[in-house]
């Protein structure tokens, strides 16, 4: 009996290609290459320990900002590349980003023997790429990709720091250093809300920009973090590759997760958060700074109050009086 063919199936590893260009041989870039450019236009201050109930989000909401390059004659002497003039003709359907927590210091977690018992949090298992300084683009290097069975369906779709006196001073390494950015320190599990969101089309500066709002994004645990993100698109393909390749990443600026008793409250909406608000995207918006509600109120009360309250009394005793004798 003749035996069966043998199909080799492909590893679900390869080059990477986070922050260099890519050539696709599908989807909408089908043809062209292309290097994708992440950058955060707002970074959240700080955010309120979520527990069980009454889950508030990070203030203000943190945005990244997706930016694509046409690149020409790549690997040559001649090589440029010029931006995407036109960000309504890139289809949004097919383009994530998803979220990581990180401790902003290795000792600003208060509570990390809490993290161990936190539920499994979705995230791409993807080896982190550490830039190099000393190049335009990094060289690629091996390292796991995405599998799209581990993301989740697809669904519809000026910065003012809050009360920086009472926000804590952070070290030089709390924004996104390289050697703090490594899966062991990773603390995603801690998140609660969206972490893999789709981009919306706003107006930025005087032009149309898609970007990644995440409006709902909460932490289960106290201290000092920052967020690092990643972009890939579920429908576009490079040659050789079966898996979902990131395309490119940065990092966030550090903000501070309090307890619910030092929770300082909110300052006023930023611009651009009621800008997103205007363009469809859900999230709350204030006009005014909104200061923590304190559960031992002192109770006052009326001096008119009081002297009317007191002059009934005199009336009733006085009248009680005069009716024993």
């Amino acid at each position: 009996m003749q035996g069966l063919p043998q199909t080799q199936s492909t590893p679900r590893t390869s080059l990477s290609y986070i922050n260099v260009p890519i050539h696709f041989v599908s989807g909408q870039f089908m043809g062209r290459c292309i290097r994708t450019e992440l950058v955060e236009i707002q970074k959240a201050d700080l955010g309120r320990k979520y527990a069980r109930v009454d889950r508030r989000p990070l203030d203000p909401p943190p945005v990244v900002q997706l930016k694509l390059f046409y690149v020409y004659n790549e690997g040559t002497d001649q090589e440029y590349e010029q931006e995407i003039q036109n960000y309504d003709d890139v289809q949004n359907l097919g383009l994530l980003c998803n979220v990581d927590l990180f401790p902003a210091r290795l000792d600003s977690i208060s509570e990390p023997d809490s993290i161990s018992h936190l539920p499994h949090q979705l995230s791409p298992a993807v080896a982190p790429v550490n830039p190099s300084p000393s190049v335009c683009h990094p060289q690629p290097s091996t390292s796991p990709r995405i599998s799209t069975d581990q993301l989740p369906p697809l669904s519809g779709p000026s910065k003012r720091p809050a009360s920086l006196a009472q926000l804590p001073q952070l070290s030089t390494t709390s924004h996104f250093d390289a050697s703090l950015d490594t899966e062991v320190l990773k603390c995603t599990r801690a998140l609660s809300g969206a972490t893999f969101v789709q981009p919306a089309y706003i107006d930025y500066q005087a032009k149309r920009a898609l970007v990644f709002p995440f409006a709902d994004l909460a932490v289960k645990i106290e201290g000092d973090f920052y967020l690092r993100y990643r972009v890939f698109d579920l429908f576009s393909r490079t040659a050789g590759l079966v898996d979902v390749p990131v395309l490119a990443e940065c990092g966030g600026g550090p903000f501070h997760i309090y307890s619910t008793k030092e929770f300082p409250g909110l300052q006023p909406s930023t611009e651009l958060s009621k800008q997103l608000s205007r363009f469809g995207v859900r999230l709350n918006t204030r006009e005014t700074e909104r200061k923590r509600k304190r559960k031992c109120r002192e109770r006052s009360v009326s001096p008119s109050r009081t002297s009317r309250d007191k002059g009934g009394r005199n009336a009733r005793k006085r009248a009680t009086e005069l009716a024993m004798t």
